[in-house]
């Protein structure tokens, strides 16, 4: 009985998934990509300060990666 319900909780930790990632975008307003990576050769022409947002945020912005890092 306990073997099972350890399997029935190994089941149910490693089929929940939350997104972690965390993206760069270059300031405030203005962005139209993000960044896996903070130094991306895509940010090097920011002139705003370079952020950190999550990839879900990103997107729901409208955002599209970065063609140095597709």
């Amino acid at each position: 009985m306990k073997f099972i319900a350890l399997i029935l909780l190994l089941v149910t930790l490693t089929s929940f998934h939350v997104e972690k990632t965390d993206v760069y975008i270059c300031g405030p307003r203005g962005a139209k990509k993000y960044h896996y990576n903070e130094n991306c050769r895509g940010l090097s022409a920011c002139k705003h300060d370079i952020l950190k947002t999550s990839l879900s945020q990103a997107q729901n912005y409208g955002l599209t990666l970065c063609g140095w890092e597709d």
